[in-house]
């Protein structure tokens, strides 16, 4: 967790040494996030100095001293009309890693859990690959706790980046690269998050955590709430042409009325017979093949839900919460703003520390707005 005059370390891990190369102790502001499913952007503000020249390099890694790092990735130079000179720096954490690598032929799985999907994706493309050239230095995976629900599944190029989070948001799931530099490791984790929205149940359930207007726990806030998008049964359309094409129906086929709402799943791109990494092909049965098909209609209604998002500007200090303590990113916890009328169980998606003149911490509860990319791919897929 940041805190007030937070150190950043600064890596190079290009040298294949894992060592520190120096640290930034003089910038002006500093916004550290942190994600549930997915990588976060920094944003740094510092003078050009001649120490600060050394360390702010393009591919450069910041650390400050929590799970998540990030690479440099934007540098931008400025200088005002009072002389002053002063670095913008952006980048992501380092699951963008992820983002540079691709599901090299197809990845196919049946009846597996998740996050047993999720590690297996990243051992065969980025920890343990055929290839040698295609490892990303450093990284392992963590050990396996089977989270999320059984699917079967298959995955035929792309992004490792894109199928990870399709897989994690159908089952609710997270995932993260963690920093470890005593370990000289960075590793590859998929985490649930807990829901602190629910009352004891139990001796020794932990309590729920309510954030309310009425505790004085949010300081601002701002509500959106949109459900244009939402489809509620897809019809999933598989190998084969015209009449002979196999198919499947996705989500809740029983809905009618208004309440039905269809989309259509063009997954010509799965196979029935699947492109091992050797060369050599395996047939799938058709319950397995249907299965494949069925769990392609159920990541594609995953994407399309009712949009909820909270974000608020929380209290820091006397607050009856600390974060990383009685809750942290991926828990479900209950928000109450009795001034917009709103109260939802919401899950924290994202949390940014922010240092500038004072510390604040600005948490997203529910789901980021839809850019206009995901807005276009969902029209296109």
């Amino acid at each position: 967790m940041l805190v007030k005059n937070v150190t950043i370390v600064v890596f190079n891990l290009d040298n294949n040494a894992f060592e520190p190369i120096g640290e930034i102790n003089q910038y002006t502001s500093l916004m550290w996030p942190d994600k549930f499913n997915g990588h976060a952007t920094f944003e740094l503000c510092a003078p050009i100095t001649e120490e600060n020249k050394t360390l702010i390099r393009k591919g450069n890694v910041l650390w400050c001293g929590c799970d998540n790092a990030a690479m440099i990735e934007i540098i931008e130079s400025d200088k005002n009309d009072s002389g002053e000179k002063t670095y913008k720096v952006k980048g992501r954490t380092l699951e963008m890693l992820l983002t540079t690598r691709i599901i090299w032929g197809t990845y196919d799985c049946n009846n597996k859990y998740t996050s047993t999907a999720m590690y297996e994706i990243v051992d065969r493309q980025c920890v343990n690959p055929s290839r040698i050239e295609r490892k990303i230095p450093f990284l392992e995976c963590a050990v396996d706790e089977n989270l999320g629900k059984k699917i079967t599944s298959q995955k035929t190029g792309g992004e490792v980046y894109e199928a990870l989070q399709s897989l994690a948001s159908d089952s609710d799931l997270g995932f993260s690269v963690l920093f470890r530099p005593i370990e000289k490791k960075l590793i590859f984790k998929v985490i649930e998050g807990v829901d602190r929205s629910i009352m004891p149940t139990a001796a020794g359930d932990s309590n729920p955590v309510i954030f309310s207007t009425d505790l004085e726990d949010i300081l601002s806030s701002s509500y959106y709430t949109n459900d244009q998008d939402v489809k509620s049964v897809a019809l999933v359309m598989g190998e084969g042409e015209g009449a002979s094409r196999k198919r499947v129906t996705s989500g809740d086929d029983s809905s009618s009325g208004f309440l039905r709402r269809e989309t259509y799943v063009d997954a010509r791109d799965l196979r029935s017979e699947v492109l091992n990494d050797d060369g050599s092909t395996t047939a799938l049965s058709e319950a397995d093949y249907n299965a494949t098909l069925n769990n392609r209609g159920d990541e594609k209604l995953s994407e399309c839900v009712v949009i909820e998002t909270f974000e608020a500007q929380m209290r820091v200090t006397g607050g009856q919460y600390t974060y990383g303590v009685d809750y942290n990113k991926g828990d479900k916890v209950i928000i109450e703003d009795l001034e917009l009328g709103v109260q939802v169980v919401g899950k924290i998606t994202e949390v940014s520390e922010n240092y500038d003149d004072e510390y604040e911490l600005v948490i997203t509860f529910g789901y980021s707005y839809p850019t206009l990319i995901q807005k276009i791919k969902r029209q296109i897929s």
